[in-house]
């Protein structure tokens, strides 16, 4: 199979996505099946999430990951993008199993003042409350599906300052983790009967209601449960 570069295609913007927590050496497993027809791209990637002061957005997506709206800005390492420097600003909607995404790339500094702009309005005063940190290995070969490996998954303190003028969310410039996730995060992402029959069994079998947001939120004391 050929590789399909790190994308914005349409399995970004509406999809389905299962999601599966696995024991590393499973995970290892798993992933060298993939690489013996697809070549990975690897980076870091950053991710601040933004709720309201009552917690009321981390709290829908612990208590129901099937019909939530997660706010949040994503950074990568390596920057590949056209225009170096920039976050991705996605609202991402889930309901009856389906994944879509509205994504705006802008410099970090506008952050701040889109969220006023265009968000406020409807989600209300919200502000960065927690953020992710880990390894993506990214497989795939068509535009239609593509399955990544989540590891080395660290929740660290958020704010508005990982947005000041000469600053951008990453590994180094967040706070220490406060805690983190043993297990590797599989999550496959794919149109509508695209999937390989593999994992599509693979899914059906182990696949879990999980969010990094909700898991981040309950270990900061935000939210009591994950549930998701």
């Amino acid at each position: 199979m050929t590789t399909v570069p790190f994308a914005e295609g349409g399995v970004t913007r509406i999809r389905r996505e299962t999601k599966i927590l696995l024991e590393p050496e499973e995970a290892s497993r798993l992933a060298g099946r993939l690489a013996a027809e697809i070549a990975p791209y690897e980076c870091r990637v950053a991710c601040v999430y933004f709720d309201s002061p009552d917690g009321k957005l981390a709290r829908r997506a612990a208590t129901t990951p099937d019909d939530c709206v997660k706010i949040r800005t994503r950074s990568y390492d390596p920057d590949l993008g056209d225009r170096p420097g920039r976050v991705a600003l996605d609202v991402k909607r889930e309901r009856g199993g389906i994944t879509s995404k509205d994504r705006l790339w802008l410099p970090p500094e506008d952050v701040p003042a889109e969220v006023r702009r265009a968000l406020a309005p409807t989600f209300g005063a919200i502000a960065p409350t927690v953020a992710s940190t880990y390894r993506r290995r990214v497989f795939q070969a068509s535009p239609e599906w593509r399955a990544t490996f989540d590891d080395e998954l660290r929740f660290h303190a958020a704010g508005w300052s990982l947005f000041a003028p000469g600053t951008r969310p990453s590994l180094a410039s967040l706070a220490p983790p406060f805690a983190g996730e043993r297990l590797v995060v599989l999550e496959l992402k794919h149109a509508p009967g695209a999937l390989p029959a593999w994992l599509v069994e693979l899914g059906r079998a182990r696949g879990i209601a999980y969010s990094k947001f909700a898991a981040g939120s309950r270990d900061a004391g935000r939210v009591g449960s994950s549930g998701a």
